[in-house]
């Protein structure tokens, strides 16, 4: 069911802004000053019979030091933190961008000590202030489950193109957890759970009414535990419990005492989110953590979307290689 938080106004503020800036969390520093040019005159006279020699001058500038506006950068993630295999790296630049080549030829993430294939994506950010860019990194699969990713992002200096240049450096460590790809099947209205590739269960679920579908294609959970409000056809219910956010506009795995005989019975009469019972939706929140994949192969919504949450494994790889927002090589 959908909840009343406020969709998304993303995946997008000027990419923070889903991302050129996409990327990644932002503050203004200063700018450097400017050089003034000097010239060095030398001169010397020949004696004449007639009449003094012309002296000869000879001038050098240097070149005026040209100002550059401050790009901040900021992540999402803390050091230390233990994610899914489906949580993108997560980036916030504090203005919009005009080049970011070298801020991607900077960049490197290593996966158990190992260099790690992979390339930002830039998109506009929309409702975080001072963040209007979001860049997200990711390879071209999901991460390894129990896995030690790092990442180095030597970019203080560098040029963010004409007249920018970005004012910190970042190094960001974090781990993933087992292996969680759950697949919500509309055709059988179940949900099945793989971790570590195998079967941890199967469970019933009531997906979107046909006038409130639930959206299709690949999500990762956001958030788990706000304690939201749902409401529907004749009823209003708040401190829904075991909630993990899928989008920003309001779908969610959660718990529907209201809706067991529609969850037994293969029925799809949520506003969007997806209903479970009540001791299923405890055991997965249990087993779920952020940055988990949820995949919708057939749900009978729209194609889930790039800002609509963490959308990012719905961008083919092809694409994901240009760069979005900004080109990246």
């Amino acid at each position: 069911m959908n909840s009343s938080i406020s969709a998304r106004v993303r995946h997008l503020v000027g990419l923070t802004a889903l991302v050129g800036a996409t990327a990644l969390l932002a503050s203004a520093c200063s700018s450097s000053g400017s050089g003034t040019g000097t010239s060095v005159q030398s001169s010397s006279t020949t004696p004449s019979s007639s009449s003094a020699s012309t002296p000869t001058t000879s001038s050098t500038s240097a070149k005026p030091v040209v100002k550059t506006s401050p790009v901040h950068v900021s992540l999402q993630l803390s050091d230390g933190s233990q994610v899914g295999v489906g949580m993108p790296i997560i980036a916030y630049l504090s203005r919009p961008i005009k080049d970011a080549k070298a801020f991607q030829a900077a960049t490197k993430v290593t996966v158990n000590g190992k260099n790690q294939v992979g390339a930002w994506y830039f998109e506009t950010k929309f409702g975080l202030k001072g963040k209007p860019i979001e860049a997200d990194w990711r390879p071209a699969a999901y991460w390894p489950g129990h896995a030690t990713i790092h990442m180095d992002l030597p970019v203080k200096g560098v040029s963010a193109g004409t007249g920018l240049a970005f004012d910190d450096s970042l190094t960001l460590g974090f781990s993933t957890g087992p292996s969680n790809i759950a697949t919500v099947d509309d055709a059988s209205h179940t949900l099945t759970l793989m971790t570590d590739g195998k079967k941890e269960g199967v469970y019933p679920v009531s997906l979107g009414a046909t006038n409130t579908p639930t959206s299709h294609g690949i999500k990762v959970i956001m958030e788990k535990g706000a304690s939201i409000c749902m409401s529907g056809p004749g009823y209003h219910i708040c401190n829904v419990k075991y909630t993990q956010r899928l989008t920003y506009g309001g779908e969610y795995l959660h718990a529907a005492p209201w809706n067991v005989s529609h969850i037994n019975g293969g029925i799809d009469s949520s506003n969007g989110c997806t209903n479970l019972l009540l001791n299923d939706a405890k055991k997965l929140y249990g087993l779920l953590e952020i940055g988990d994949v949820v995949n919708y192969p057939n749900a009978n919504g729209p194609h889930m979307g790039l800002g609509d949450g963490y959308g990012d494994w719905n961008v083919p790889w092809a694409q994901w290689l240009t760069g979005g927002l900004y080109a990246t090589s």
